[in-house]
């Protein structure tokens, strides 16, 4: 990454999230109550998935035209509360590789689609492959190591800073990591930190440090188009 083209987008950066226009916030709040909520050892699995799952604004990080992982994994944990518990007991292990997590916990929601599909044909998807949804979950309760993942959008916030070589679809741990890197490069920025914290200084958002930070910067400058500006 070119650091001049990243500092160069981070001052366009800065005028966006003060401005009308600028509707990413909501992300905070459902970092929040995804952190308050989640408890993988709680009776009522179904409640509290449902309830960590929630947000005051908008609800497109878990529905969505043509997407909706929340309400399929709401089927499966009705269907069998305690096999869901332990799916997501391994994904949250961080004692095991990532990406084995992820391909482990994409099979078992196959495994589950398909056996559902035996008495309910209309269900065509799980909407947990693509990384998207997987990331939201693993952002959300880990919000300083990982954060949202957007193929699309990632790819063209590389191409905007000359990337000297993109990770492609499936190297979700080199995304992290590079969301990691770009995340120090931010923080640095004392004006920004500072613009930034005063948008999420209500407490019904996420306080600390995240890095939804630097998924919101490329998610950014892809959307509205930053590299243009710059």
């Amino acid at each position: 990454m070119v650091l001049d083209i990243i500092n160069s987008l981070k001052e366009n950066y800065k005028k966006l999230i003060v401005t009308p226009g600028y509707g990413e916030i909501y992300k905070w709040e459902s970092l929040k109550v995804f952190q308050e909520r989640w408890n993988i050892d709680e009776p009522d699995f179904l409640t509290m998935y449902d309830e960590s799952l929630q947000n005051s604004d908008s609800a497109n990080l878990w529905a969505s035209k043509f997407f909706y992982p929340k309400e399929t994994m709401l089927l499966f944990i009705k269907s069998d509360p305690e096999r869901v518990r332990e799916m997501f007991r391994s994904l949250f292990n961080e004692e095991e590789n990532i990406e084995k997590r992820i391909d482990k916990f994409t099979y078992d929601c196959d495994v589950f689609l398909k056996e559902l599909q035996i008495d309910n044909n209309k269900l065509q998807h799980h909407f947990h492959d693509g990384f998207r949804m997987i990331s939201v979950y693993l952002c959300f309760r880990y919000p300083m190591k990982y954060t949202i993942y957007k193929y699309t959008e990632f790819k063209e916030f590389m191409e905007a800073v000359r990337a000297k070589t993109i990770p492609g679809t499936n190297e979700i741990d080199r995304f992290f990591k590079v969301m990691r890197t770009l995340y120090k490069i931010l923080s640095d920025d004392k004006e920004l930190m500072k613009t930034h914290k005063s948008l999420i200084s209500d407490p019904m958002y996420y306080q600390g440090d995240t890095l939804l930070l630097a998924q919101d910067f490329y998610w950014c400058v892809s959307r509205y188009e930053l590299y243009k500006k710059v």
